[in-house]
Order: structure tokens, then sequence, then C-alpha cells
């Protein structure tokens, strides 16, 4: 091959490619940007982190159920951008497209290019990871720690002697335990390299010094770490699991449909039977099975411990399927590796059946019509009118779209919210004292979630107290009513 030819294949493979592929990625996302409102627990994170720096260090001592890393990354980036929609959801954007481009690397690099292609691929074509790549959460940064660390730690078993790759497995390491406490799955899943290149002393060492590194960095928030595990044992929002079917439930949602997983299913036990018969087993890298037990151990591990503490849902998963879809990829090329025509065709067939099944941002999927509920109330409030918000926790969404300078003002939030006759409420003690301590004639009830008479019985209050005049209903959530005095 000559210099020039190979030069312009690097430079194919190499940087256009990728380039094309992120890109491409990152732009069709954007379009989707401000498909939805600000919703759920973006309010939360949005509004913390235009506080102070210590306010966001100590949150997780004082309930924060995750660590502080993307909130504190939120807080310098909202210092350039403000915190409107678009400004806030960028930054998950940029870390949701550079996933693309580490696992593109993690399988091109060191397993061959359709490797990198479906690696990536899945993950570009992924549902979830679409809506948590646009949600101003912790979840898209969770998942690019995860990607960088596998891309490193492969690079490290390659190259055991470079001091920079081992610095680099430390920092992504150190993101994924700031960014969520399950980031340790994938830290601890590093000591699987040590056990199968037990007898490299080089490769033993770097990622034994990578794990040192990070428990000695992470000792200021291991109590806090034991303390939110004590919590959690106690019960949370998140169900357990009715059923073994669960498991697998949650496996066809990281590849969009049940139709698929089958397809991954039957193309895995195909390769397995063609490899078998071509008496070629020596040509599988045990990386692959490092991969194997890199995603089904902590999947396998957090299924059976929610019996008893639940979190098997799909967004606390969502960081595993970044190996799984790894694991997949190399799996493909490495058991139809004997014929060179097999592995792009079967590589398409599986990218083309995700894209089929793929929904972008669904309507049944947490869709929330915050603006639409908030504008409601804001064009039907007059002066004098008392505003209740339940639940209590729903002032920050409410107030997003309400007025921003209040949302803003996060030392005088809850004065500028009262002055603006806007109380939320945690039942119905606290509303009735408000309605009973002011004259309003016309009282908006703002309900999210529950529907009127599950809500500790204040509708049924605001009925017999007053004459409800209107109501009207925003998908999913949102129940609007207004009241006057009898």
């Amino acid at each position: 091959m000559s210099a020039k030819k190979s030069r312009n294949e690097f430079l194919l493979f190499n940087v256009i490619f990728p380039v094309l592929l992120t890109g491409a990625g990152f732009i069709w996302k954007l379009l989707f940007i401000t498909h939805r409102d600000i919703g759920l627990d973006e309010p939360f994170t949005i509004f913390h982190a235009q506080q102070s720096i210590w306010h966001i260090l100590s949150m997780p001592a004082q309930g924060e159920p995750n660590p502080p890393l993307f909130t504190l990354l939120l807080h310098f980036w909202i210092k350039m951008t403000g915190i409107g929609p678009v400004a806030v959801r960028l930054l998950p954007l940029l870390f949701n497209s550079l996933t693309v481009l580490f696992l593109y690397f993690s399988g091109k690099r060191f397993f061959g290019f359709w490797a990198g292609v479906l690696a990536s691929g899945m993950f570009l074509l992924s549902n979830f990871h679409f809506f948590h790549g646009l949600e101003a959460r912790t979840y898209s940064l969770l998942s690019l720690a995860t990607a960088s660390s596998l891309y490193f730690i492969l690079h490290l078993v390659k190259e055991p002697e470079s001091k920079k790759l081992t610095i680099a497995l430390i920092i992504s390491n150190l993101a994924l335990v700031y960014s969520h406490y399950f980031g340790w799955f994938v830290v601890i899943m590093q000591l699987v390299w040590v056990f199968f290149y037990i007898r490299e002393k080089n490769i033993c060492r770097n990622i034994l010094i990578s794990f040192g590194v990070t428990i000695v960095a992470y000792l200021p928030f291991f109590l806090i770490l034991f303390r939110q595990f004590l919590k959690s044992s106690q019960g949370t929002w998140v169900e357990p699991p009715k059923s073994g079917g669960e498991y697998f439930y949650q496996l066809q949602h990281f590849v969009n449909h049940p139709e698929v997983f089958n397809a991954v299913l039957w193309v895995l036990a195909s390769g397995v039977a063609y490899m078998t018969f071509m008496k070629s087993w020596k040509s599988i890298n045990k990386d692959l099975l490092i991969l194997f037990f890199w995603w089904f151990v902590p999947f396998t591990i957090m299924f059976f411990v929610s019996f008893e503490i639940p979190v098997f849902i799909t967004r606390y998963l969502l960081f595993i399927s970044v190996g799984l879809y790894l694991f997949v990829a190399v799996a493909v090329t490495q058991l139809f590796n004997h014929n060179k025509y097999l592995v792009p065709v079967v590589v398409i067939i599986l990218l083309a059946m995700m894209a089929n099944r793929m929904r972008v941002l669904p309507d049944d999927f947490s869709y929330r019509e915050v603006s639409n509920a908030t504008s409601f109330v804001k064009h039907n409030q007059q002066a004098s009118d008392l505003v209740i918000l339940y639940p209590y926790y729903d002032e920050l969404g409410f107030s997003y779209y309400y007025d921003r300078s209040i949302f803003e003002d996060t030392q005088n939030f809850h004065v500028k919210l009262n002055q603006k006759q806007v109380f939320p409420v945690w039942g119905l003690e606290m509303a009735r004292s408000i309605t009973t301590k002011r004259t309003s004639v016309r009282i908006i009830y703002y309900l999210n979630g529950p529907l009127p008479g599950e809500d500790d019985g204040i509708f049924q209050y605001l009925s017999e107290n007053y004459r409800m005049v209107d109501s009207t209903f925003y998908p999913q959530t949102f129940t609007i009513t207004i009241f006057e005095r009898k």
C-alpha cells in the first residue's frame, strides 16, 4: 500500500468519518432540543446550578441523591450561556455526542472499523439515549464517562507503559463516581481486566493504580454514599421488579424493541454456530469475554438487588448499555471475521432494525406540557387571584415558565413567588391555612401528577368551599382548575 493511500485511509476512517458521524448525531438531536418543555427533574438541577459552588458541593450531604459533578459543570456553563432551554441542554448534548466518538474509536481502534460503526450506531439510534442526551441531568455525562473509561482501559491494555493513558483512565473514573453513585460499578468492573491479564504486570499495575487513586479521591464522599445506601434500603419511589421478565424487558429497551433484541440473539447464536463449524475459536479475543462480564455482571446484580432495594429502572441502567453496545459490536465482528462480506451485512441489518424501531421523543414517554399549563395560569390569573400548586416540589418547574426572573433569584425565590400570590403546598392542611388567611375571590389550582381526588383531599376541599368555573387538562399530568367563592 502506498504512503498516500495509507494516509488517505487514515484521514477517512480516523478523522472524516467519525467527525461526520458525531456531527450528524449532534445536529439531528439539536433539531429536537426544544421539542420537550423543561420538566421532570430538570428544573431542580438548573435551579441549584445557579447557586454557589459550596451550595452545590454540599447538596449530597443534605439529601440530593446524585453526586455534584454535573450540577457543578452546569453551574459554570450557564454563567456563559444563561438558563434558556437550548442553553442548558447543549451541555448534555455535547456529552452525548462525545460518547458516540468514544464508542466509535473503542470499536474501530481495537476491533475493527465495523465494530466502531455498530457500537456507535446503536448508541446513536437508541430511544433512551436520544431522550437523555437532551435532558439537563447527569445521565449523558455518566454515559460519556463510561464510554471514555472503556476506551482508555482498552488502550491501556495495548500500551501498558503509557502514563498519559493511566491519568486519562483516572479522570474518567472520577467523572464516573462523581456524576452518579452507580459509576462505581464501572470502576469495580475494571478489575476484571486484572484477572484476565494477571501475568502482565504493567497492565495490572496501572489498572490498580487508577483504581486506588479513584478510591482515595472519593474519600470525602464515601460517608455520603453509605448514607444514601441506608436511605435507599428503607424504600424509594422505585418499584421492585414484578417478575424475571423485567430483566429482558430492560435489555429490549436498550435496543428499542423486542424484535431487535431477538435479532441480536439470533446473530450471536449464529455466530457461535459459525465459529464452531469453522473451528476457529482461537481467533476470538479474550477482551470479548471481558466486555461480556463488564455489562452482564452489574446489570444482573442491579436486578437481584432491586428485589430489596429497587433501582432497576431504565435511566439508572442506561450507562450499562454503553458496554452492551460495544460487546455486541465486537462479538459480531469476531464471530463472523472469516467472511469479510458477512460482517458489514449483519451490522447494516441490525442498525436498520434499530432505526426502524426508533421513536424520537414519543408523547407516551415522559411528555409534559409545562409551558402550556403555566401559560393558562398566567393568562387567567387576575391581580387578586390565589394560585395553589400541588405537589410542593412542582414550584420549580412552574416558576421556570411562569416568571424566569423569580426562578433566577434563588435567594428570594419563595418570597417573590408568594408576592405573585403563588403558593406551593405540601397537603390539605397547608392549602386550607393559605386559603383561609386570604380573602381572594378566586383560586387557581395547579395540580401536577395525581388526579383530582388523589391529592390529599385538596380538590375536594376546594370543591366543597368554592364553585368550580373552569378546568383544563394538559398531557400528561397537569389539571388546572379555577374556583370562585360561593
